[in-house]
């Protein structure tokens, strides 16, 4: 049954709509089509509560349907009043049937993404409130609207953070950008935020928000046009100086390389990539995802040959590494492995070549 049609006999039947974003690949589609959806505690619920749809996202309708829904996880569930109106997202399963069905009900009642949007809509502002809002935006893997309730939450709030720990949490979990007030007061009184909260987790917050502020720069239009602001980065690489952060010259090449990525300039892509690897050491995730990148997005054979280099190179390398590690007691398995890169080197290698 498809979307349109399913929607249509919700209409006529007055009954809502459940919709099953999955793809073929998703293992935890999987598990919830075997072991949920087949209980009668599940079947009981929905047979009687929904029209039930299920939709292979990378199939038919699917892409364009996934595109217009803002689907970007899987498995998602979303749910529609019998108008066709959002009223409920659900991102994940569960470990049961009995908690799946539990989590829908909440997703479709008075705290579905339906019900606190319009109360947001309506003024509804208590920090209580907020801190629940956030919790379902989550679940609905609505990151961007999230950030926007953060930072309405934390507005002229900032010399609370030390105080108040919901806040400060809020503060960890949602805020992006280093320039915003509650970041900037918190990097003025560093030393007394480490000695009332987790040092090495707000230092991880602070590393990875000054690392992913640039991409907030980068842009693409309706057409496709790519664009990034430089002025703004330039700007930005003061206030990075002004505050001394050590890992400035790496944000900004890795900078470098999203916006040559995102514009297609795949040879001036793989010359920064292994500028990178030259200047901040080897990096195996690195190596692997800029290498897949190029093969999956690039006709250019300059940069395959240049990433089929950074490979090869590496595989040597893990060749050195094992030969030099002492061998294995009978019975004994090494905690960590190379061979895992190893392999998926060697099968992108013969792909790229």
């Amino acid at each position: 049954m498809g979307h349109a049609s399913g929607k249509k006999i919700a209409k006529e039947s007055g009954k809502k709509v459940f919709l099953d974003c999955y793809t073929s690949w998703c293992g935890p589609c999987k598990m919830v089509a075997r072991d949920i959806f087949p209980q009668k505690v599940a079947g009981d619920y929905f047979n009687s509560e929904f029209v039930n749809i299920k939709i292979d996202m990378e199939k038919g309708e699917g892409p364009e349907l996934a595109k217009r829904l803002g689907v970007r996880a899987y498995p998602t569930f979303i749910m529609f009043d019998c108008e066709g109106k959002e009223i409920g997202r659900l991102v994940g399963g569960k470990k049961n049937a009995e908690e799946f069905v539990e989590a829908v009900k909440d997703a479709v009642g008075e705290n579905s993404l339906s019900a606190m949007n319009k109360k947001y809509e309506n003024g509804e502002r208590n920090p209580e409130f907020l801190s629940k809002y956030l919790m379902v935006l989550d679940n609905a893997y609505d990151s961007e609207k999230a950030k926007v309730v953060a930072a309405e939450m934390l507005d002229g709030k900032t010399e609370e953070l030390l105080s108040d720990e919901l806040l400060f949490n809020t503060f960890l979990k949602y805020n992006a950008s280093p320039l915003s007030p509650a970041f900037q007061y918190v990097l003025c009184h560093k030393d007394e935020f480490m000695n009332k909260y987790p040092k090495a987790q707000l230092e991880r917050m602070i590393s990875a928000a000054w690392m992913s502020y640039p991409r907030t720069l980068l842009t693409k239009g309706a057409n496709g046009t790519v664009t990034f602001d430089h002025k703004a980065m330039k700007a930005y690489v003061k206030e990075m100086k002004k505050w001394d952060v050590e890992t400035r010259d790496e944000i900004v090449l890795l900078s470098d390389i999203n916006v040559a990525e995102a514009t297609g300039e795949w040879r001036e892509y793989a010359k920064l990539c292994s500028k990178y690897l030259k200047k901040f050491g080897k990096n195996d995730m690195y190596i692997y995802n800029w290498a897949m990148r190029i093969q999956r997005g690039s006709n250019d054979t300059k940069a395959k040959n240049i990433a089929v280099g950074w490979m090869e190179e590496r595989l040597e390398e893990i060749k050195q590494e094992e030969a030099k590690q002492a061998p294995l007691k009978e019975g004994e398995v090494r905690a960590f492995s190379m061979n895992g890169f190893s392999r998926a080197y060697e099968k992108l290698i013969e792909d790229m070549k």
